[in-house]
C-alpha cells in the first residue's frame, strides 16, 4: 500500500492539533503543571506551520517558508520553556525567541539557496530538542520514569535534526526538498506521525507522574504536620480543648485522660466539669456560662481530681472564634497546671498574714479582721472585745536562757491563748512580745473581763523547757467597742489600759475606761515635738550608704530623718513618729526633707560628686491629698536635680488604705518622670503580687527583720531567697536592709541579691560628711571572699 505524503501530511497537522489541544486541555485541569500550556503550544505551533509549507498548492513562497519555519522554531522554544516549567525555572524568554530570531535574520541570506535553508533550520530544532532533553536530565527535581523516556525521545529528535542537517539525507527523505508534489515524504511524515503522539502522551505521563509525586509529598507533609501536631500536644504542659458556640466540649488532649483518668468520649459535652472539685464546680460553672453570654475571653482557676485521687490547682483560659456576622462559632481553651505556683502564692501569702514562729495571724492580718468584726458588730448591734498583751519576762528570759528558750515560751504563750477563745475569735502576735485577741460578738465587757482572768490563770502555770521553768505570766489591756467604733481607736484604748497596766504592777489585767484618754496626751505631746521640729526647722536628713554587692560600689543613700532638740541634740525620729499619721504634720515633714535632701543633692552634683540615687521615705500621711507627685516633680524641677537622682520609697501600708487611690496615680506620674519607686520593708505585710503588677515598683527592700537571723533561721533564709527570685521573675531590684555582718553581706551576695544597707556599709551619716565618705570608699568588696580582715569597702567616716 503506498501512502499519499499530503495525506500524510494532513494526517499530522490534525493529530499534532489533536496532541496540542489535549495537553491545554489536560493543563486547564492541572495549571500547577505550568509546563503542559507550553507543550499544548508548542503541539499547536507545529501543525500550522508544516501545514503552511506543504499543505499548500505549488511551490511555497518565501514569505510562506519565513514565516511557516518561524512558527516552527518558536513551537521548538516553547517545547524548551516547558521543560524548564516542569523543571520549577523561570522560561527565559531570550532564549524562546532566540532560534526564530536568527532565522528571520539569516532568512535574506539564505533564501535562495535549499541546502543552507536546511541546514540552518536542522541545527536550530536540533538544538531546541538537545537543551530540552538536557534540561529535563541535568535539572531534574525528581527522576521520574517518563522524565527518562522524554529525554530519549528529545535527544533521539536533535539527532535526527543534527544528522539530517550537517551528513544530509536523499533528496526524497527531506523537507521541501523534492518538487511540488513530492516536497513531504513519506518516511519522514510516518516517523512524525509516529513520534509526535509517543512525545506527547510521554509529556502527559510526566505531568501525571509530577501531579502524583506532588500529591504523596503533600500527603507525607500532612502527615509530618499531624505527628508534629500530636507530639507537640502530647508533650505540651497545657491541654488544648474546643468547644461549640454553647460552650460544649467537642475536643481535648488525650493529657486530660491521663491527668483526670476520666475518658475523653465522658468529658464531651458537659461531662469535664464532674473532673472539678465539687467545692469549684458552682463557681467554674457561673463564670463558663457569664463568658458564653458576653462572648469574653474567660479566666478561672480550679481545682481537679486527678487519676490518684489528689486534687491540683489549674488554670483554665479560652477566648472565642467570631464568624463574619458577629456570632461564635468556636471557643478556643487551654488548661494549664499552676499548683506549683499557687502553693508558692499561698506559702507567701500565709507567710505575709501569719507569724512564722507561733503560726499566729500578724499584725496585717489582725487589722483586717478587727476591722471586719467592728463592721459585723455594726449591723447586728453587738460589740467586739480586744485584749491586748505583753509578755512580762520575755527580755530576761532571751538573755538568762537563750533565744530558743524564748522561741518556746512564744510559742507555748500563742498555744495556752489559742485554747482559751472560741473559733470564732481571732488571737495574733503584733510582734516581739505583743499579741491580741479579737473577741467577736460579745454582749457587754464582763466577757472580756472573763477571757482576760481566764488568760491570767492559765499563764500564772510556769513552762517547763531543757529543765529550766520559764515565766508565763503576761500583763493585759482591755477595751470594747461602742457605736460607730474604728478599730484604731478600739486598738488605742487597749494599748492605753496595757500602759497603765504595766505602770502599775505586771500580771495584770485592765480595762479601759475614758480618764486614760489623759494618757493620750503622751500623743499629743509628740504632735507637739513635731510641729516645733517643722518649724524651727529641726529636721534634718542623715544618709545612710547603699552598696552594690557584686562590686562594692556605692550606689546610692537613704535619707533618714533626724531631728535637733534644743538640749539633747540629734535624734532619731520615733520621738514624733506619732507625727508621721498626722495628715498636716505629716505633709510638712515630708516636705521639709525633701528640701534639705534636694539641696544637699544640688551641692553635691554641683561638687562634680557621684552620689546615686538618693532615697526618700514617703509616709501614708502624705499620699492623703491628691497632689504627691505633682509637689514632688515642681521642686524638683525648682532645685535642678534631676529625675533620676530620686528614689521614693513607700511601705505596703499605703496600698491598702483609702487613698489607694491616690498612691497608684502618684507612684505611676514619678515613674514615668524618671523617679525610682521602691517598695520599703517587703515581707512584714502582705505583699500580694497583684499590688507590685497594679502599681509601678523599681525596687524592693528586703526588711531588715528577714536579715538580722539570716545565718540561723532557715525559714527566713528561704523567704528572702524567693523575694530575691521574685525581684529577678520582674526585672525589680532588690536592696537588702539592716546588713550588720560580714556573713549576712556574703549570703546574700551568694544568692544573687543586687544591693545591701546596714550598719555593715555605713552609719548614717551627716551631709557634711558624705562627700568625704564617697570620696574615700574603698570597692574591695571583701564579702565575696569571705576577707574578714576588710569587709566591706569602708570609708573612714564609717
Amino acid at each position: 500500500m503506498i501512502l499519499d505524503p499530503q495525506t500524510l501530511a494532513a494526517a499530522f497537522v490534525l493529530l499534532s492539533a489533536i496532541l496540542g489541544m489535549l495537553l491545554l486541555f489536560a493543563w486547564t485541569h492541572n495549571r500547577r503543571v505550568h509546563a503542559l500550556a507550553w507543550w499544548g503550544g508548542a503541539f499547536c505551533l507545529i501543525p500550522i506551520g508544516i501545514g503552511m509549507a506543504n499543505l499548500g498548492q505549488g511551490v511555497p513562497s518565501h514569505l510562506n517558508l519565513l514565516v511557516a519555519n518561524t512558527l516552527v522554531m518558536l513551537a521548538y522554544g516553547a517545547l524548551y520553556a516547558g521543560c524548564r516549567a516542569f523543571n520549577g525555572r523561570s522560561e527565559r524568554l531570550p532564549a524562546i525567541i532566540i532560534g526564530p530570531v536568527l532565522w528571520i535574520v539569516a532568512f535574506p541570506f539564505i533564501h535562495e539557496t535549499l541546502s543552507s535553508r536546511l541546514l540552518f533550520v536542522s541545527l536550530i530544532i536540533g538544538g531546541y530538542a538537545s537543551f530540552s532533553g538536557w534540561e529535563l536530565w541535568r535539572n531534574a527535581s525528581h527522576r521520574l520514569a517518563s522524565q527518562r523516556a522524554a529525554v530519549l525521545l528529545l535527544f533521539a529528535l536533535a539527532a535526527f535534526n543534527f544528522f539530517r542537517g550537517i551528513l544530509g539525507l536523499q533528496l526524497n527523505l527531506n523537507f521541501w526538498l523534492n518538487t511540488f508534489a513530492n516536497r513531504w515524504s513519506t518516511e519522514i511524515a510516518l516517523f512524525l506521525v509516529v513520534y509526535a503522539p509517543m512525545l506527547a502522551f510521554v509529556f502527559l505521563s510526566m505531568a501525571k507522574e509530577r501531579i502524583e509525586a506532588d500529591h504523596e509529598r503533600t500527603e507525607q507533609a500532612l502527615r509530618e504536620s499531624e505527628e508534629h501536631y500530636r507530639y507537640s500536644v502530647e508533650l505540651n504542659p497545657q491541654i488544648p480543648w474546643t468547644t461549640d458556640s454553647q460552650g460544649n466540649l467537642l475536643d481535648v488532649s488525650p493529657r486530660w485522660c491521663a491527668l483526670t483518668g476520666m475518658p475523653v468520649e465522658e468529658a464531651l459535652g458537659q461531662g469535664w466539669i464532674r473532673a472539678l472539685r465539687a467545692d469549684d464546680i458552682l463557681t467554674t460553672a457561673r463564670q463558663w456560662s457569664d463568658a458564653l453570654g458576653s462572648r469574653n475571653p474567660i479566666d478561672v482557676e480550679y481545682r481537679l481530681r486527678l487519676a490518684d485521687g489528689s486534687c491540683r490547682w489549674f488554670r483554665a483560659r479560652a477566648t472565642p472564634r467570631l464568624g463574619g456576622n458577629g456570632t461564635v462559632i468556636r471557643w478556643y481553651g487551654t488548661v494549664e497546671d499552676i499548683h506549683d505556683r499557687k502553693l508558692a502564692e499561698e506559702k507567701l501569702h500565709w507567710a505575709a498574714y501569719h507569724d512564722d514562729l507561733t503560726c499566729l495571724s500578724n499584725r496585717r492580718l489582725f487589722q483586717e479582721c478587727l476591722e471586719q468584726a467592728l463592721d459585723q458588730a455594726e449591723r447586728t448591734g453587738r460589740k467586739v472585745g480586744l485584749l491586748i498583751m505583753d509578755l512580762d519576762h520575755l527580755k530576761q528570759i532571751n538573755d538568762r536562757f537563750g533565744h530558743d528558750a524564748g522561741d518556746a515560751l512564744l510559742k507555748e504563750f500563742a498555744k495556752r491563748l489559742c485554747s482559751l477563745v472560741r473559733t470564732t475569735d481571732t488571737v495574733a502576735r503584733l510582734g516581739g512580745d505583743e499579741f491580741a485577741i479579737i473577741l467577736a460578738d460579745v454582749a457587754s465587757k464582763d466577757e472580756v473581763v472573763a477571757t482576760a482572768k481566764a488568760i491570767l490563770a492559765r499563764m500564772q502555770e510556769p513552762l517547763r523547757h531543757d529543765g529550766k521553768t520559764l515565766d508565763c505570766r503576761t500583763s493585759i489591756g482591755g477595751a470594747i467597742s461602742e457605736r460607730s467604733t474604728e478599730g484604731e481607736n478600739l486598738q488605742k484604748q487597749a494599748d492605753l489600759a496595757l500602759y497603765r497596766c504595766k505602770a502599775a504592777g505586771r500580771g495584770t489585767f485592765t480595762m479601759f475606761h475614758p480618764a486614760m484618754r489623759e494618757e493620750a496626751q503622751k500623743t499629743t505631746s509628740a504632735l507637739e515635738v513635731a510641729r516645733n521640729a517643722v518649724m524651727f526647722d529641726r529636721i534634718v536628713p542623715f544618709y545612710q550608704p547603699k552598696v552594690a554587692l557584686a562590686s562594692g560600689a556605692l550606689s546610692g543613700f537613704e535619707a533618714l530623718l533626724r531631728w535637733h532638740h534644743p538640749r539633747l541634740g540629734v535624734q532619731p525620729p520615733e520621738a514624733i513618729a506619732a507625727a508621721f499619721d498626722d495628715t498636716d504634720l505629716g505633709t510638712a515633714i515630708g516636705e521639709r526633707m525633701r528640701f534639705r535632701v534636694f539641696s544637699d543633692i544640688r551641692n553635691w552634683l554641683d561638687a562634680g560628686l557621684d552620689i546615686g540615687r538618693i532615697a526618700i521615705n514617703a509616709s501614708p500621711a502624705e499620699f492623703r491629698h491628691d497632689d504627691y507627685a505633682e509637689r514632688v516633680l515642681e521642686e524638683l524641677g525648682r532645685s535642678g536635680v534631676p529625675m533620676h537622682c530620686l528614689e521614693v520609697e513607700v511601705t505596703e501600708s499605703v496600698f491598702l488604705g483609702r487613698s489607694a487611690g491616690y498612691v497608684e496615680r502618684a507612684l505611676r506620674m514619678l515613674s514615668a518622670a524618671g523617679v525610682t519607686i521602691a517598695l520599703d520593708d517587703f515581707g512584714t505585710g502582705y505583699a500580694s503580687l497583684t499590688h507590685l503588677k497594679r502599681f509601678p515598683s523599681d525596687v524592693i527592700k528586703v526588711d531588715r527583720s528577714f536579715i538580722s537571723d539570716l545565718e540561723a533561721d532557715a525559714e527566713g533564709a528561704a523567704i528572702v531567697k524567693a523575694v530575691l527570685s521574685l525581684g529577678r521573675s520582674l526585672g525589680i531590684e532588690v536592696v537588702a536592709e539592716g546588713v550588720e555582718t560580714l556573713a549576712q553581706a556574703s549570703l546574700l551576695w551568694e544568692q544573687g541579691c543586687g544591693l545591701g544597707q546596714g550598719y555593715f556599709f555605713g552609719w548614717p551619716m551627716a551631709a557634711e560628711t558624705v562627700q568625704h565618705f564617697v570620696q574615700s570608699w574603698q570597692c574591695d568588696a571583701g564579702w565575696r571572699t569571705g576577707d574578714k580582715e576588710h569587709g566591706a569597702g569602708h570609708s573612714s567616716d564609717a
